[in-house]
């Protein structure tokens, strides 16, 4: 599909009839209405005279995150805005608590003003937090947090990470709040608040390996400080000097009994010794990546290219699935960028190109705007989801996570895993303890004609179907898309895959750190001319997962409004494409210009970047030459961090001290625990268990954060309870082996 600047309209889509009034700059508010305008929202872009900062500091991103809307130049206090507030349906801002207040853009006024009013803001902190009046650049916001000594890099101390880990969380955060509120809405006629924050997008990440356990099991203490050293974990350089990354989980498959193994490690010298990760690093030299590329692929082990970013834009497996399009921009031409992070039915799709500055003023401030009335209604549910059941089926992380984030705002979700558990628990609980919190646990064989039974009642009890299990493994499962709709046509069927489901790789085994290797996020968070660097947390598993959740609740949206249950899939392929939207491909196949970390991995510039002080580190954003030229005159090295990021912040130049060990004090900070940024429960094995919490704010509605990971089983003679099996059959169930739970007969079945 190719998109011109005045290309027709699309066929109706999800959320055709919605309009999305744009005020955020930056990655995460105009990533969230994008996905909002793509899906059939009317977005309404609001600039001032001179543009937003991301149209003019990083053009090829601004020309991706903001394609589909309109462009109108108007300042917040305009009377021309209130108009056409009165037409929205969502606003979006990232504006500071004090700055909305002060254009009366607060919660208060525009429930007052406009009570159907989705008010979705995306600061640093969240709206109740202290430090939600501080700026809330990424950089800044990884510093405050703790991110940026996770692990190590090339250099001593903290480094700046290139992946906006921050930003990316919470767009997809975003996106999940407004459709949620969305839903709510068409029960109660109101909209409200549905916020969240940088700081509750890094959250998202560092769950997966950041908490804190009273009797923590070996592999969920992975995660804190001094345990995440290695920068090149399962990276190889080849004969040839390409490198890649391979995913061999728990090591399933022995790689030393490979011919080319074998011949490699004879020919570095190394056939004698044992088989350590250094020996395989000296054989992996011995032979050119495509040799090793075949061998390895062949015994059904995860195994990609590391290659610059936007390369993944050009590759074919990415093209035959849909994940890029082309547009027609003026300024550059036909160009190609990443598509859509999800497919729906009915499907998103790209109506025009990022407009210009200003495009549509005339037009929109000549409509005659209609405000929508507001019906009467009665007080509605006191949580988003609430009402909605949920099985999930998944295993790992992106099939686990997006049933959590559905718990979270409310649904009823419960986490189906085999009677010896879901695989990754053991090998890294820290990630079961972050995908899996709010569900209640049912340990089923799937393979036997008892656990079948107990499968199809869950499937019709179920308004969601979720899961990450390979599509040629599903049929035999009974859980591809036709099976489930056989049992239950009104559920929402929601699958995550690797590759998604044309081309080659379709059926090929997947993982996060595989896609952060194709993505380019190896060599970006490296520094210009260093090697590549692992990012040790799941990024683009995390976000496929939240992808997959903003995916499931258009489902639902969708299917609340017309009564048509839809299928939505996501794949770690599709998400890896997504984040590389910060270029695009020209003409000419050339990669558009998009920022560096440099060599030194201190940050993007002199004007965002971390500076060493006399006893620590600074992050500072410096946006313009005015606080660029105080920078300059700071004698950082006779300052403590402190002082440092007072002096700054002070003359402007926002700025944080660098935390170093956060990990050791976030689970008892007061004001973490009072807005519920972190969150507390017990375990059945691990005892009181520390999380990062809540990931949204919804005013007077509610979250669901009171239950942790379940066990093994742990709840499986209430569910089947629930679903009408007797005791006599949970029993007869239990001897067969097709279930299994604590307080269950152990059987000998796998």
């Amino acid at each position: 599909m190719t998109v011109t600047e005045d290309a027709s309209p699309v066929n109706a889509r999800i959320l055709t009839g919605l309009r999305v009034l744009d005020l955020s700059c930056g990655l995460a508010g105009p990533v969230a209405a994008q996905l909002l305008a793509e899906a059939g929202a009317d977005v309404i872009k609001v600039e001032p005279p001179e543009g937003e900062l991301t149209r003019r500091r990083h053009p090829s991103a601004f020309r991706t995150w903001n394609r589909g809307k309109r462009s109108v130049v108007l300042d917040p206090d305009a009377p021309a805005l209130r108009s056409l507030l009165a037409s929205a349906d969502v606003l979006v801002h990232s504006l500071r608590p004090a700055t909305a207040r002060r254009h009366e853009l607060d919660d208060e006024t525009l429930a007052a003003r406009f009570p159907r009013l989705v008010v979705c803001g995306i600061g640093g902190w969240p709206p109740g937090h202290r430090d939600a009046g501080r700026a809330g650049y990424d950089l800044l916001v990884q510093a405050r947090e703790g991110l940026l000594d996770m692990q190590s890099g090339w250099r001593p101390g903290p480094y700046a990470w290139r992946f906006p880990a921050p930003s990316w969380g919470a767009a997809f955060l975003a996106t999940a709040g407004i459709l949620a509120r969305l839903i709510h809405r068409e029960s109660t006629g109101r909209g409200g608040a549905a916020h969240t924050s940088l700081a509750q997008g890094v959250h998202l990440v560092q769950n997966i390996a950041w908490n804190r356990a009273e009797r923590p099991s070996p592999s969920l203490a992975e995660g804190q400080p001094g345990t995440l050293t290695s920068t090149q974990t399962a990276m190889y350089e080849c004969g040839d000097g390409r490198w890649l990354q391979i995913m061999n989980p728990a090591d399933r498959v022995d790689l030393s009994v490979l011919p080319l193994m074998r011949s490699a490690l004879a020919a570095a010298g190394r056939a004698e010794k044992e088989f350590t990760a250094e020996n395989m690093r000296a054989a992996m030299r011995q032979a050119p990546a495509a040799a090793w590329l075949a061998a390895i692929r062949a015994v059904d082990v995860a195994v990609e290219l590391i290659t610059p970013l936007g390369s993944l834009l050009a590759d074919e497996d990415v093209a035959a699935n849909g994940y890029v399009v082309e547009v027609h921009d003026p300024e550059h031409g036909r160009i190609r960028q990443a598509a859509a992070p999800f497919r729906t039915q009915p499907p998103s799709a790209v109506a025009v190109p990022a407009p210009s500055l200003g495009a549509h003023t005339a037009d929109l401030l000549g409509e005659t705007v209609v405000a929508p009335t507001v019906s009467p209604s009665a007080a509605g549910p006191s949580r988003p989801l609430e009402g909605i059941r949920v099985v999930d089926f998944g295993a790992y992380l992106a099939g686990p996570l997006a049933p959590m984030l559905l718990a979270d705002l409310g649904a009823e979700v419960i986490k189906v895993e085999p009677v010896r558990g879901d695989p990754v628990r053991g090998w890294r609980d820290g990630f079961y303890a972050a995908c899996n919190r709010g569900k209640r646990g049912l340990a089923l064989d799937l393979h036997s004609p008892e656990g079948a039974r107990v499968r199809d009642r869950l499937l019709a009890w179920a308004d969601v179907v979720h899961h990450n299990i390979r599509a040629v493994a599903a049929p035999r499962l009974g859980l591809d898309e036709a099976s489930v709709r056989a049992v239950n046509p009104r559920v929402v069927f929601s699958h995550c895959s690797a590759y998604g489901s044309r081309g080659e790789r379709a059926n090929w085994p997947g993982y996060d750190s595989v896609f952060q290797a194709m993505a380019g996020w190896n060599i970006e968070n490296a520094g210009e001319g260093n090697p590549p660097l692992f990012n040790h947390l799941g990024t683009l598993d995390i976000l496929t997962a939240a992808s997959s959740a903003v995916a499931t609740l258009l489902a639902l949206y969708h299917r609340r409004r017309t009564g048509a249950a839809g299928a939505t899939a996501c794949s770690l392929l599709n998400t890896a494409t997504f984040t590389s939207s910060e270029t695009f491909l020209d003409e000419s196949g050339a990669v558009a210009p998009y920022p560096r970390l440099d060599s030194a991995q201190s940050g993007l510039g002199p004007d965002y970047c971390i500076r060493p002080a006399a006893d620590g580190w600074v992050a500072l954003v410096a946006p313009d030459e005015e606080r660029l030229s105080v920078v300059r005159a700071t004698d950082f090295a006779g300052l403590t961090a402190s002082e440092a990021a007072a002096r700054l912040t002070a003359a402007g130049v926002p700025a944080e001290e660098v935390r170093e060990f956060r990990w050791f004090s976030v689970w008892d900070d007061e004001e973490n625990l009072r807005t519920r940024q972190v969150v507390s429960y017990p375990h059945c094995e691990w005892g009181e268990l520390r999380q990062f919490g809540a990931y949204w704010d919804f005013g007077e509605l509610s979250l669901k954060l009171d239950r942790a990971c379940p066990g093994v089983g742990e709840h499986t003679t209430e569910i089947l309870t629930e679903l009408g099996f007797s005791p006599g059959d949970v029993a007869a169930l239990a001897r067969s082996g097709a279930v299994a739970g604590p307080e269950l007969p152990v059987t000998g079945s796998a």
